[in-house]
């Protein structure tokens, strides 16, 4: 089954090359307008919950007992306004969405730093620490220049890990070249 896949991999490695090509210039320019990728991930996600609407909305029709069908309506109503909100409002939603970074960040982190200390001596466990620090550090950075922070924070962080996606992607297309047989 492993050799299977090497073999799917080797044979699909230019389009590995192609989407980390892509994914670095992409993360490129999110990191070089941030403003305009943090609006653009704000109307994404705006999106994704108004075609999620749709699918609580079927949903709540499903079964005909009328109590559920009232409390996934409303589910799904609650999950059409925050789309549309996002839609009709993205600079808004960067803040929003800006804001619950913040809190998963210094959640993260304080959380990650905790889970280091109770595995203090164990392999890895300096590697926690250390991203648990880092992670509270951005959630402090970031926060503490809010609300200028929405106009540049999701759009740096997507562009980053962009770059990273596509990075790792050309690493593991190369490591498959050199590893095709002969």
């Amino acid at each position: 089954m492993q050799n299977e896949l090497l073999d799917q991999l080797r044979r699909s490695r230019r389009w590995l090359n192609i989407a980390g090509v892509l994914a670095v210039v992409g993360g490129l320019i999110a990191i070089l307008v941030p403003a305009v990728a943090s609006v653009g991930v704000a109307i994404f996600i705006g999106w994704m919950l108004v075609f999620g609407a749709v699918f609580l909305f079927v949903d709540a029709f499903a079964v005909r007992d009328v109590g559920r069908l009232v409390l996934r309506a409303l589910v799904a109503l609650i999950t059409l306004a925050a789309g549309l909100s996002l839609l009709l409002a993205p600079l808004r939603g960067t803040y929003t969405l800006t804001v619950l970074l913040v809190l998963y960040f210094a959640l993260a982190g304080v959380v990650r730093i905790g889970v280091a200390v109770s595995e203090r001596g164990l392999p890895g466990a300096g590697m926690t620490a250390f991203n648990g620090v880092v992670t509270l550090l951005l959630a402090v950075l970031i926060g503490a220049e809010l609300p200028e922070s929405s106009d540049w924070a999701i759009g740096l962080l997507v562009g980053i890990d962009f770059i990273f996606f596509g990075v790792a992607a050309l690493a593991a297309a190369s490591a498959l070249k050199r590893s095709t047989p002969q």
